[in-house]
């Protein structure tokens, strides 16, 4: 089994499909929400351990190509797609009889017990069911045929031959859709899901997929060993997309809601709870930003924004949850890209430093180890002034502790562009809330200067909604439902989600 596939799509569905027995998992969502992606990437994890049969009402096999460009492979491969837009091409010979199977074969085959599928086509065959669509067979370029054969459900009936002749090994079998399939028979859905539940399910082990077009609560949830949503969600001005596990009977279900995006034609599933204490940001791309802009200090966001603009403001606006370790280190790598180009960083911080340590954090984030360009303000009764790169600010007035002739003085000597950093949450703690005309001083004097100022703040700022309108760029970081997200307000983006591996982060686009 492919490890990094298995990567791509919950844990939990994977383990439920490879637990013993047979079981049904229902997938719903809306249109356009991902079902078909979803479940023919199960048959490309799965299929190594278990033969697939898959029956797509959907649209042709050319149009599934197309989508997905990966199916080609697989189908020269291993025959994945059993049946098509034409419900399904069979193996039959032109007389419409089934190949003969040597004698010793026979003698050694398992049958499927067909007893809800004889029941189901002696209720169409009595008149209590209807079958509706009875299409003639038709020939196909490849000398193959669409199935009728006097068959009343051949789809259904292939399903079971290929479940049977795979036995005592496990099958798995994809109906999508299933309403479309039993529009097309003319009986009801749920005596469809019934019938493949008890015969092919519950008494011969098969692991059936049945992709709905409903999104509703039904009995048909009821009948399913397992139900799973997929959604868009709304987020601001933006949808994402989730997995909703509803129900995996049997299974341990540790996370029920998952975010993902389809990148290339495939489910991939966003880490949730990332360890972010061992990560490096750092400015991996030495590539050129385009004139007016200075690096971030971290390659991935310049990649987003371009960097950030100089003579203007870039707010970071910063929801409840997202880990403190990665604006640490946000924070970190924006200081030592300046400090390693001799440039200058006044820094009130968002948080409580402990000056001893700066000196060897700036040094593990990639800083030179002279601080001569660094300039932490604070306003705190005890500031060990020992540390040069330490101010004492009176924390009473702003406009007096970021007075632009002292600023200047700090600056003398460093090269250009400067950057000041500046925590809105812990201004507003010690300054009160109405910070922002004397704040909008300091903007306005670094703007003239040409240098840039990246203010943050929380949920719980006062003043996030009056900055937003002076800021040239505004980036919103967000947790929903464990994962750290990312978008641009101004500019508008996208949400990019924050991925991890193997140290290195990346922000995926949630498309």
């Amino acid at each position: 089994m492919n490890k990094k596939s298995l990567g791509t799509i919950p844990c939990e569905i994977i383990d439920f499909l490879l637990s013993p027995g047979g079981h049904s998992l229902l997938i719903k969502g809306e249109a356009g929400t991902g079902k078909t992606t979803l479940a023919l990437q199960l048959i490309e994890v799965l299929s190594d351990q278990q033969p697939e049969y898959y029956l797509s009402t959907r649209v042709s096999d050319v149009a599934l190509y197309n989508q997905f460009p990966w199916l080609k492979e697989r189908v020269r491969n291993n025959q994945l797609l059993r049946a098509g837009m034409a419900f399904m091409r069979r193996s039959w010979i032109k007389e419409g009889e089934r190949k003969v199977k040597p004698t010793e074969d026979v003698e050694n085959e398992v049958e499927v017990d067909r007893r809800e599928l004889n029941r189901l086509e002696g209720q169409i065959e009595a008149g209590e069911l209807g079958l509706e669509d009875e299409d003639s067979s038709s020939m196909h370029l490849d000398g193959s045929i669409v199935v009728e054969l006097g068959s009343l459900l051949p789809e259904l009936e292939m399903a079971y031959d290929i479940v049977e002749s795979n036995l005592p090994k496990m099958t798995l079998v994809v109906l999508d859709s299933v309403e479309a399939l039993a529009e097309n028979y003319g009986i009801p859905s749920n005596r469809i899901v019934n019938a493949l539940q008890k015969d092919l399910v519950e008494k011969a082990g098969t692991n059936i997929i049945f992709v709905m077009e409903t999104v509703e609560r039904s009995h048909l949830d009821y009948l399913g060993d397992g139900v799973i949503n997929l959604r868009n969600i709304v987020l601001g001005d933006h949808r994402v997309r989730t997995i909703d596990i509803e129900k995996l009977r049997g299974s341990v279900i540790r996370n029920w809601r998952y975010l993902f995006t389809l990148d290339g034609g495939r489910v991939r599933v966003m880490d949730r709870n990332l360890d972010l204490s061992t990560i490096k940001l750092d400015r991996s791309d030495k590539g050129g930003l385009a004139k007016g802009r200075s690096s971030f200090g971290w390659s991935e966001l310049d990649r987003l924004f371009g960097g950030a603009p100089l003579g203007s403001l870039t707010l970071l606006e910063v929801g409840a949850g997202v880990p403190m370790d990665l604006l640490e280190r946000m924070e970190l790598a924006l200081v030592s890209e300046q400090l390693n180009h001799g440039r200058c960083v006044i820094w009130y911080p968002q948080r409580t430093l402990d000056h001893r340590e700066i000196p060897s954090i700036i040094a593990q984030a990639g800083g030179p180890s002279a601080l001569n360009g660094l300039h932490i303000l604070d306003a705190s009764d005890i500031v060990d002034e020992t540390n040069s790169f330490v101010k004492k600010v009176e924390g009473e007035n702003l406009a007096n502790d970021l007075r632009w002739d002292s600023l200047k003085f700090l600056m003398k000597g460093a090269k250009e562009p400067c950057a000041s950093i500046i925590g809105l949450d812990a201004l507003e703690s010690v300054y009160g809330t109405n910070v922002v005309p004397k704040l909008l001083q300091h903007i306005d004097a670094m703007r003239r200067g040409g240098h840039f100022v990246l203010i943050e703040g929380t949920d719980g700022s006062e003043n996030i909604e009056s900055l937003s309108h002076q800021a040239r760029l505004h980036i919103r970081l967000e947790n929903v439902n464990g994962s750290v997200v990312l978008h641009g307000i101004k500019p508008s983006t996208v949400y990019h989600c924050l991925e991890v591996e193997d140290g290195v982060t990346r922000w995926v686009p949630m498309l």
